[in-house]
């Protein structure tokens, strides 16, 4: 279990990391120009994610919780419905979306435990804050989801 904020924001930039690369490979894989754009977005975006820890890291979760503004967003919660799926060579596109709805749905729910057991308010602001822009990603690709695959049938 994580204890101190340090080892959760490690653990929150590797996991950054983590998506960066996921989007990265998935670009590989993409024939479809809007879908290779959408992944890079997100994989630039995990980027900036990735810099925000660390700013977090150097500066402080109190100086950078007094900066964060928590959106509220609601889950559309499709890809709680979708069975999970894997990315490689022979990955169409649905393979991608969903492996893409699944991790965003990981990495949000893991940022929510984290939430769940932290007692320091600016931490849970920061914790909150991290899982709102996982949400997001996961929103992003489930609209295109639905407007990728959906519409195929």
């Amino acid at each position: 279990m994580l204890k101190s904020v340090d080892e959760i924001l490690e653990t929150a930039k590797r996991i950054e990391e983590s998506s960066y690369d996921f989007y990265t490979a998935a670009q590989q894989v993409v024939s479809q120009p809007h879908l290779k754009e959408e992944l890079k977005n997100l994989a630039e975006q995990e980027v900036g994610h990735k810099k925000k820890i660390e700013e977090m890291i150097s500066k402080g979760v109190e100086e950078i919780a007094k900066e964060i503004v928590i959106e509220k967003i609601q889950d559309m919660k499709l890809g709680d419905y979708l069975l999970p799926s894997q990315i490689d060579s022979k990955a169409t596109i649905q393979d991608i979306l969903i492996a893409s709805i699944k991790r965003e749905d990981m990495t949000h729910q893991f940022y929510q435990n984290l939430l769940r057991g932290a007692k320091d308010e600016d931490l849970r602001k920061v914790l909150e804050f991290l899982s709102i822009e996982e949400l997001k990603h996961k929103n992003r690709l489930q609209f295109l989801y639905d407007d990728m695959i959906y519409q195929e049938n």
